[in-house]
């Protein structure tokens, strides 16, 4: 089991954050129903049903989480908390127990730099452009019926672009629970309103085409800002699956290569949910997890000349991370700002969203594809047309119409 970082952490503080991955032919309360159900109608719309589990193989875990701080995450298939010596102990050896693992705190990629745009062009965006995603629109395929989980600080739902493309919101505290409020989380950072404009931001009449994936549903969960906490992470990957979401986009992460959370990421990537997720900010030879891991969609950041940004991470070849797997559009990418308005920002968390919503518009295009399908699509698409290091750029930038082709 992952427990070295746990019992360091409880060595030095006497408690420590902890994921228990669950032995659901122990906890289910059925013997024939101890995985997720997962299903896809001809639209594309796809729904997951968790196996109902026994409340008291549950309540008996919680006894072992300090002064009973555990949350059930029953799509995710696990139970998360602090815990103590005695409570690790207990729970190592526990029946109910497949895998415990260290939670590590992960927090937002931020963009490096960002400006206002005060007279945006109309039209599509040079990203959008690069990727094809008009000819995909001219095609048909809009993203239409397809849900894109937006796991960040939020968004401005009272933006033009952003308005009409919410389809449902949540907000979690620090201890895993859903917060009730009247909105998207739409003060403060504005990272999570630019990468939701690149997305899914709807037509607006005169002003500049953002978004990706213009009739995808979004549903978003607030999981960084006011106090990040892996818990909140934890949680909205939860809700995502819950929801029926296909693809999910994820800027977080912590520096350097943490194998505990591959776990939560392979189990997300098994309920049929391809994580799309930003490489980091750090430069080359430094990558952030879970960006870094085999197991998501990682992507890196260019520019309008498709050289790799200087600040876009890359793995350092003999290391166990990986990535990035492709690069995409993450310079001067404009996209919505809080409180109307554009704005421009460069990161990689500006990049990984461009992917995202190519891959709601290729699950639009063929409703029953797998993620694998999907995923290695948009990776045969990929060209590099400015003779980067693969080390820097992975395979490349995608293009919409071949990653069309390729799938279909």
């Amino acid at each position: 089991m992952s427990i070295k970082q746990v019992q360091e952490n409880i060595d030095a503080s006497g408690s420590a954050k902890a994921i228990v991955v669950l032995n659901r032919d122990h906890v289910s309360a059925s013997a024939t129903s101890t995985k997720t159900e997962v299903k896809v109608d001809a639209q594309g719309r796809l729904t997951r049903t968790a196996p109902v589990v026994k409340d008291d193989a549950i309540a008996a875990l919680e006894q072992h989480f300090v002064a009973g701080q555990m949350v059930h995450l029953p799509f995710l298939g696990i139970v998360h908390g602090v815990v103590d010596q005695q409570g690790l102990d207990n729970l190592v050896d526990h029946d109910a127990t497949h895998k415990m693992i260290h939670a590590p705190e992960l927090s937002a990629i931020q963009p490096v730099a960002s400006g206002t745009a005060d007279a945006p062009p109309a039209g599509p965006t040079w990203g959008l452009t690069r990727l094809k995603a008009h000819e995909l629109w001219q095609k048909g395929y809009t993203g239409k019926q397809i849900v894109v989980a937006h796991l960040d600080s939020g968004v401005d739902s009272q933006h033009p672009a952003l308005s009409n493309a919410i389809e449902q919101y949540a907000v979690f505290d620090a201890n895993g629970q859903p917060v009730t409020t009247t909105g998207p989380y739409k003060d403060g950072d504005d990272h999570g309103t630019h990468t939701a404009g690149t997305i899914a931001g709807r037509l607006v009449d005169g002003g500049p085409v953002i978004g990706m994936a213009p009739d995808a549903e979004l549903i978003d969960a607030t999981i960084v800002g006011h106090g990040d906490s892996v818990t909140r992470v934890l949680a909205g990957l939860n809700w995502a699956l819950e929801k029926g979401a296909r693809v999910l986009n994820l800027s977080v992460g912590f520096p350097g290569f943490r194998e505990s959370f591959e776990e939560i990421l392979k189990i997300v990537r098994k309920q049929h949910l391809l994580p799309v997720v930003a490489i980091g900010n750090d430069g080359p030879e430094r990558t952030r997890s879970p960006g870094n891991y085999s197991t998501v969609l990682s992507v890196g950041a260019t520019d309008s000349d498709d050289k790799v940004a200087k600040f876009s991470s890359s793995y350092k070849p003999g290391d166990r991370a990986v990535g990035p797997m492709v690069c995409a559009p993450g310079v001067k990418v404009l996209s919505a700002k809080p409180g109307g308005g554009y704005r421009e920002s460069d990161g990689s968390s500006m990049a990984a969203p461009h992917v995202a919503g190519l891959a709601a518009l290729l699950f639009g295009a063929k409703p029953d594809a797998t993620i694998d399908e999907v995923e290695q699509a948009i990776v045969r698409s990929c060209s590099n047309p400015a003779g980067e290091d693969t080390v820097r750029i992975g395979a490349g930038i995608p293009d919409g119409i071949r990653a069309l082709n390729h799938l279909l």
